[in-house]
């Protein structure tokens, strides 16, 4: 019988790791941290960039609050999926600590998003002012009786 020229698809035998386990663990830890360094590089220089985007050295005035920037927060979110995303591959290509390490930070950037955003929304939309209270006494009191304020005053409503 002749061997067909046509591979079967077998299911894919798992590619054999060279070198010791302590010292494939090792590197493992090593390939994460070297990660987290040019991921810090990264948002280093998206905040630098983005800050300057918001500098205006001109100083325009405007009337009222500044419109909601959803630029940080896109910016902080696509770095945070793309490191999710690493770390997936890492746990699924066999390197479980690099993956590992990449967990807490995604979630880290996940956080600065919603801060930023957080913070973005707040600016643009400022709390009201509070209105001056409306006391013509020192009580706290209004007169209701329709008489002068002595007369709400001593009678202690």
């Amino acid at each position: 019988m002749t061997e067909s020229p046509y591979r079967q698809s077998t299911p894919r035998a798992p590619r054999p790791r060279h070198g010791s386990r302590a010292m494939n663990g090792c590197l493992d830890v090593v390939l994460g941290l070297l990660l987290v360094l040019l991921e810090g590089l990264i948002c280093a220089v998206a905040a630098y960039s983005l800050t300057l985007s918001r500098w205006d050295p001109v100083a325009s005035e405007t009337t009222g609050p500044p419109p909601m920037d959803w630029t940080p927060v896109l910016v902080l979110g696509g770095i945070a999926a793309t490191v999710a995303l690493i770390a997936v591959v890492l746990i699924r290509e066999n390197r479980p600590w690099a993956g590992a390490i990449q967990i807490p930070v995604a979630l880290l950037l996940c956080v600065a998003a919603v801060q930023v955003g957080h913070e973005d929304y707040r600016r643009s939309h400022p709390a009201p002012a509070s209105a001056p209270p409306d006391d013509p006494g020192r009580s706290g009191h209004q007169c209701l009786s329709g008489g002068d304020n002595r007369e709400c005053l001593d009678s202690g409503g």
